[in-house]
C-alpha cells in the first residue's frame, strides 16, 4: 500500500512540474534582406524602382546595339539615413553608378573598376529621396546584375555624399572631427567650416564716433585725407590633420567661398597629413577643405588610389599659438609672414620640404639679433635672403651651426624697414643623394628678433665683401661677432678726401675661443683688394694692433678667425681705428 501511495505522489509531483514549464518557441531564421525584381521601363525618375530598406535587386541591363541601357532607382526614407550600395557587372559590360537629381543632372559618378568589375558607393545621404542610376557604358553589352543596398542610421561626424561640389559640402564645426572615405579614384569630398563670429569684424577704434549732423554741415566739404598704405589683412592660423588610409595619397586644398586656393598640400602614399599654421583671412567667414586622391606612380601608370572600406578622419581647428603663429603658405619671399620688431612667431617644418619665409619689420635702419629655437627630428637652417641685381633670390647669410634640437642664430643683421628671413630643414645625404625630407608637425620652433636702432656701434651683416663693408669712422669703436663659422667681416675706411698720408692705429680686442685676425686692404681703382698689413699672432681674447701711414684712398679692415675653424655668437670683438701714432 505504501509503495502505491509513494508512486502516486511521485507522478503528481512530476505532472505539477511539467505544468509549470512554458512551451519553447523557436525564433524564425533570418531570411536576410528582401530580394526585389527590377521592372522595365525604369529609365526616368518617375519610373524609378523605390528602395526604402536594405535590399537586393535582381536586374538586367539591356544589350541594345544602338545605345547603352540605364536603370533608375529611388532610395527613400522617412528619417535621415545613409545607404551603401554595390552593383555587380554583367560579363563583358562596363557599368557606372551615378547620383542624379530628378532631371538627370549628375551630382556624383563612380566608374573605377572598369569592364567586368563591380562598383560601390558608400555614405549616400538619404533624406527623403535620392536618385541612383545604373548606367551601361558599352553599346550592345548587357545582362543580369545585382544591386545590393544597405541602409544605416546616420552616423554623427561622418561625411554625407554626394559632396563633390561646394554647394553640396558637408557642414563641420571647427575643432570637430569628421570622417569620410575615398570611395573611388574620382571621389572628391568638400567640407564647409564657418570661422569664429569675431573674424572679419572691424576693430572698435576703426569704427569712429558719429558726428553731429549740424556740425558736419558747418564744416563744409571735407579735405581728402591720405589713408596711407592699406593695413595688412588679419588672418587666422588653422591646423588641418588627415589620418592615413592604406593605398591613398591625399591631395588637400583649403579654399575660399569663391573657390580660390589658399593652401594646398599632398601626403605620401598611405601616410597621414598634418598641416600647421594654415593662414586664412579673417574676412572670409567661411572656408572649404577639399580632399581628393592624388595620383600614385608616374606617367601612364599613375593612378588615383581609393579605399572604400577604410575611413579617414579630418580635423580642422584653430592653432593654439593664435596671433603669434606663422601663416602658411609662406614658402615664397612674396608670401612671407610679418614679424614685428622685438617679437616672435611660431612655425612648423611640416610637411616635408616645407620652407618658411618671414619679413622682419622695423621703424628704420636697425640692427637685429635673430634666433630660431631647435626642434626634435629636424636640423634647422636660418638664412637672410635678398634679391640680387639679376632679380634672383640670394642667401646673404646662412646659419647652420647646430644639429637636431639645437638653435640657430644670426647676429647684427642690418634691417632698414624690412628684411626677409628663411627657416628650413638642412639637407642630409640618403643613399648618395641630398634630400630635405625631415619634418615635425608636432613641435613648433620659435623665431624671435631683438631689434635696436642702428647707431653705428655695431657691424652691419651681411658684410662679407668689400662692397658690403660696414662704414667705419676714426675714433669710434665698432663691435661685431665672428659667427657663424668662417664668418668674415669687412669695415671700410674712406680716406679719399685726404690730401696727405694719414697715420692710423687700428686695435682689435679679441674674444674667447676665437683667434681673431686683423687684415688691412687697400681698394684699388678696379675694385680689387691689395693686402697692406696683417696682425694675427695673438690667441683668444688677446688684442691685435696695426699701425700704418695710409695714402689717400679707400681702405677695408678684415676681421675673421685666423684659423677659420671657430665661432662665438655670444662675445663681441671691438675694432677701433684712431688717427695718429
Amino acid at each position: 500500500m505504501n509503495r502505491r501511495l509513494l508512486a502516486l505522489a511521485s507522478c503528481a509531483l512530476l505532472l505539477a512540474c511539467e505544468c509549470d514549464k512554458q512551451p519553447v518557441v523557436e525564433a524564425p531564421a533570418d531570411a536576410g534582406p528582401p530580394v526585389l525584381a527590377e521592372k522595365e521601363p525604369n529609365d526616368s525618375a518617375a519610373a524609378a524602382l523605390a528602395i526604402d530598406r536594405s535590399s537586393i535587386v535582381e536586374a538586367n541591363l539591356g544589350a541594345d546595339p544602338g545605345k547603352p541601357d540605364s536603370d533608375w532607382y529611388a532610395f527613400t526614407s522617412s528619417l535621415p539615413r545613409t545607404a551603401d550600395f554595390t552593383v555587380s557587372c554583367p560579363p563583358g559590360a562596363d557599368v557606372a553608378l551615378e547620383i542624379v537629381d530628378e532631371t538627370g543632372s549628375v551630382l556624383a559618378s563612380v566608374n573605377t573598376g572598369g569592364p567586368g568589375a563591380s562598383e560601390r558607393f558608400p555614405n549616400l545621404d538619404v533624406s527623403g529621396r535620392a536618385f541612383v542610376r545604373v548606367v551601361g557604358l558599352k553599346k550592345g553589352a548587357g545582362g543580369a546584375y545585382t544591386l545590393t543596398t544597405t541602409f544605416s542610421e546616420r552616423a554623427p561626424g561622418y561625411e554625407l555624399e554626394p559632396n563633390d561640389r561646394r554647394v553640396d559640402a558637408t557642414q563641420v564645426a571647427l575643432g570637430q572631427a569628421v570622417s569620410g572615405t575615398v570611395a573611388h579614384g574620382g571621389d572628391v569630398d568638400w567640407f564647409r567650416f564657418e570661422l569664429p563670429s569675431s573674424a572679419g569684424a572691424p576693430a572698435e577704434d576703426d569704427a569712429g564716433a558719429p558726428e553731429d549732423a549740424g556740425e558736419a554741415q558747418d564744416a563744409g566739404p571735407a579735405e581728402p585725407v591720405d589713408a596711407g598704405p592699406p593695413l595688412p589683412e588679419r588672418r587666422l592660423a588653422l591646423r588641418v590633420d588627415v589620418s592615413q588610409v592604406e593605398g591613398v595619397s591625399f591631395d588637400v586644398q583649403v579654399m575660399t567661398e569663391a573657390e580660390a586656393v589658399l593652401f594646398a598640400a599632398k601626403s605620401r602614399e598611405g601616410g597621414p597629413l598634418s598641416l600647421r599654421n594654415v593662414g586664412v583671412r579673417e574676412s572670409d567667414r567661411v572656408i572649404y577643405v577639399v580632399l581628393r586622391s592624388n595620383p600614385i606612380g608616374t606617367g601612364k601608370d599613375a593612378k588615383r588610389g581609393f579605399n572604400p572600406s577604410t575611413s579617414y578622419t579630418l580635423t580642422v581647428a584653430p592653432e593654439e599659438a593664435g596671433g603669434s603663429a606663422e601663416y602658411e603658405p609662406n614658402d615664397e619671399r612674396d608670401k612671407a609672414t610679418d614679424v614685428p620688431a622685438n617679437s616672435y612667431r611660431e612655425g612648423f617644418i611640416s610637411p616635408k620640404g616645407d620652407v618658411d619665409y618671414f619679413r622682419l619689420v622695423t621703424d628704420g635702419p636697425s640692427i637685429a639679433k635673430v634666433q630660431v629655437t631647435g626642434v626634435e627630428k629636424v636640423d634647422l637652417v636660418l638664412s637672410l635672403v635678398t634679391v640680387g641685381a639679376d632679380g634672383k633670390e640670394e642667401q646673404s647669410i646662412k646659419a647652420n651651426e647646430g644639429a637636431v634640437k639645437e638653435p640657430e642664430r644670426l647676429n647684427n643683421v642690418f634691417c632698414d624697414k624690412s628684411c626677409v628671413l628663411r627657416v628650413e630643414a638642412a639637407p642630409r645625404k640618403v643613399d648618395g643623394k641630398w634630400v630635405k625630407d625631415d619634418e615635425n608637425g608636432d613641435q613648433a620652433y620659435r623665431l624671435s628678433a631683438d631689434v635696436v636702432p642702428d647707431d653705428g656701434s655695431e657691424e652691419r651683416e651681411p658684410n662679407g665683401t668689400a662692397a658690403t663693408a660696414t662704414p667705419l669712422a676714426t675714433g669710434r669703436p665698432v663691435r661685431g661677432t665672428v659667427f657663424p663659422k668662417k664668418d668674415v667681416d669687412y669695415f671700410s675706411l674712406d680716406l679719399r678726401g685726404e690730401q696727405v698720408k694719414t697715420p692710423l692705429k687700428a686695435t682689435l680686442l679679441g674674444v674667447l675661443k676665437v683667434d681673431v685676425g686683423l687684415y688691412l686692404h687697400r681698394v684699388e681703382d678696379d675694385g680689387k683688394l691689395t693686402l697692406v698689413q696683417t696682425a694675427d699672432s695673438a690667441k683668444g681674447d688677446k688684442p691685435e694692433t696695426i699701425r700704418f701711414s695710409a695714402e689717400p684712398g679707400l681702405y677695408v679692415f678684415e676681421v675673421r678667425d685666423s684659423r677659420s675653424r671657430e665661432a662665438n655668437f655670444q662675445d663681441s670683438y671691438q675694432l677701433t681705428v684712431d688717427e695718429g701714432e
